[in-house]
């Protein structure tokens, strides 16, 4: 079926043969309830075409799905109060994707919650950072 992977999970949450909680959907896009959240109203949002990840989607994909998961960043603050949002995106699995349907995950984030950052940031080497944007912009 064309836009449709048949072994994925959210390919049948966007057909309606798996079961989701479904926060909105429009003609590009499904937004549906996380079955494993970091907070209450944790929300995955996703393409209906299927697309691997970012890299392999389109632009309209990638426009299409950052657009709604700004609509529902606005529900969670309108509606369940959240102070503040995270998104969070992974693309292959050595960016820790585990489903392989492109979804950002829209994390509604309270003052004082138990969520932390992946990884601590430090300063880094100016060579290091003059060498990525020599190679970024070549």
């Amino acid at each position: 079926m064309t836009g449709r992977d048949l072994e994925c999970v959210f390919c049948e949450v966007v057909a309606g043969t798996r079961p989701s909680r479904v926060v909105f959907q429009d003609d590009d896009t499904v937004a549906f309830l996380d079955l494993a959240p970091a907070n209450p109203g944790h929300t995955l949002v996703v393409p209906r075409e299927h697309a691997t990840d970012l890299l392999d989607a389109s632009p309209e994909q990638a426009t299409a799905v950052a657009r709604t998961a700004q609509l529902v960043a606005r529900l969670q603050r309108d509606r369940l109060g959240a102070d503040g949002v995270t998104l969070f995106q992974a693309n292959r699995a050595a960016g820790w994707q585990d489903v392989f349907h492109l979804h950002v995950h829209v994390v509604p984030r309270y003052d004082g919650d138990s969520l932390r950052l992946p990884w601590r940031a430090d300063p880094a080497d100016v060579a290091d950072l003059d060498a990525a944007l020599s190679e970024l912009t070549r």
